[in-house]
């Protein structure tokens, strides 16, 4: 192990040496390669240690990384946030060198983190995350396909004691790879629905359903929390890796910070940007899946065939495609969904994928796609009004944006749905359904309740504590 790093510090020397002629840069991203990786043990390790992490996991295209303590922190609020957030990443875009080409590398993650499903709730439950919120590791493992690289965010000032710094944390954690021994979860109590909610939320369909007869809005997006206490914490290494087992397809992601870990597994790709190329998923509509095959096989149909599902999911294909014109061109999809199958849930998928013709940026291309109708309606802007109207609770990073992008124009993001926050010893869970004219409260309730399940289902065998 000595003898690997002590050549990670000859490496980083060589490169540094190289770059000496390069008056304007600050940071160097230092890559290299690195074998026999338990993410599982990182995790825990860091999350014993208190430090603030980004993981993320694409299970089915093997990919995962985990991003380790802020070298730089661009977090803003308000409804200027993007605007704000991409202007301060604009001035550190010629400020950064990195040798990724010695390794055949373009698309690292760089920036990692999230938005907020909209800004300005000021909620003390949200109160670690700011409404934009990215960061650049100080450490990144970052596992591709059959290779791992170990990647070191460096400021050039004193450079040489952030680096050694940074090779003694990660000796400590690989150097025992003994798995920690895991904690449960110890459940103190549970608020997953009652009699009085389900009331309530038949109350509140049957309002919005009203305000779309009075033409308010076509479609709202209505949400529910549910939360869960404990009185011991276990880890989150094993939610992480169960839900990476029970949903390869998804992006299982967790992001913490201070006393929150916020992490889910979205089904939901918001955006794919590459080689120019840029690609979305439309998901809207859903039905459960069947016991038997022949059940399951009857239930899609039925999905393929609502007039209700399928108008929902033209709304997302049209606001995605519109919003993809502005900045695109060869815009290509199937005007007729497929179907995108998840162990407990199958939805209407439209896969969408156009060409950039414009040298826009990654917020901008953000600001133009979300929210979009899957996650808060049509019109957005009327239904937004209703929903933090409606809703008692505040959504924070729930339905907004999770993932990672670079100074390549390159990057990756989830819509953070089935998604829970977990801070300190309580749990809160989100899920959401659309409202449109038709729409039937009690089993749009009984949708929401499969959405939750992702996230409920992984405490299902926890013990329950006895007062």
């Amino acid at each position: 192990m000595n003898s690997i790093f002590s050549k990670h510090t000859a490496d980083l020397e060589n490169f540094v040496q190289n770059q000496s002629s390069s008056g304007n840069i600050n940071y160097f991203s230092f890559c290299s390669t690195i074998e026999n990786v338990n993410f599982d043990v990182i995790i825990q390790k860091i999350e014993k240690l208190n430090n603030p992490f980004f993981f993320w996991s694409q299970k089915k295209q093997n990919i995962a990384f985990i991003g380790i303590d802020w070298l730089i922190r661009i977090s803003e609020d308000g409804t200027e946030r993007t605007i704000k957030t991409e202007k301060k990443i604009q001035q550190l875009s010629d400020k950064f060198i990195n040798n990724w080409d010695n390794f055949n590398l373009d698309s690292v993650p760089m920036f990692l983190g999230g938005l907020k499903f909209s800004p300005n709730e000021n909620n003390v439950l949200w109160n670690d995350y700011r409404d934009s919120d990215w960061f650049v590791p100080k450490i990144l493992f970052y596992k591709k396909e059959d290779r791992t690289f170990l990647v070191f965010n460096l400021a050039k000032e004193n450079y040489k004691e952030q680096f050694e710094r940074s090779l003694n944390f990660v000796e400590n954690i690989l150097l025992n790879e003994d798995y920690l021994e895991s904690s449960r979860f110890v459940i103190k109590s549970s608020y997953t629905g009652s009699e009085e909610e389900r009331l309530l939320w038949i109350d509140k369909v049957n309002a919005a359903l009203r305000k779309i007869e009075e033409g308010e809005f076509q479609k709202i997006v209505l949400s529910r929390s549910v939360n869960l206490s404990f009185s011991e914490n276990g880890s989150i290494t094993q939610l992480l890796k169960s839900l990476s087992t029970n949903y390869p397809r998804c992006y299982v992601f967790a992001f913490r910070q201070n006393n929150s870990t916020f992490f889910g597994a979205s089904p939901e790709r918001l955006a794919k940007i590459s080689n120019g190329i840029i690609e979305a998923d439309a998901l809207a509509g859903s039905i459960k899946r069947g016991k038997t095959p022949d059940e399951d096989l009857a239930l899609e149909n039925e999905l393929l065939t609502s007039k209700k599902n399928l108008n929902e999911q033209k709304a997302v294909v049209h606001f995605i495609a519109n919003s993809f014109s502005e900045f695109a061109t060869d815009i290509e999809y199937n005007p007729n969904p497929i179907i995108r199958k998840l162990p407990n849930i199958q939805h209407l998928w439209t896969p969408i994928k156009a060409k950039l013709s414009k040298n826009r940026s990654v917020f901008a291309v953000l600001k133009s796609i979300h929210p979009t109708p899957a996650i808060c309606g049509v019109p957005w802007s009327n239904a937004l009004i209703s929903i933090r109207a409606m809703e008692q609770h505040a959504r924070g990073l729930y339905a907004g944006i999770i993932g990672w992008f670079n100074f390549n124009n390159e990057g990756e993001f989830a819509v953070s749905i089935r998604s829970a926050l977990l801070k300190k010893n309580e749990l809160y869970a989100f899920a959401g359904c659309g409202i449109v004219d038709g729409s039937d409260p009690i089993a749009e309730y009984e949708e929401i309740n499969l959405k939750l399940k992702p996230i409920l289902n992984l405490f299902e065998h926890e013990e329950i504590h006895q007062s």
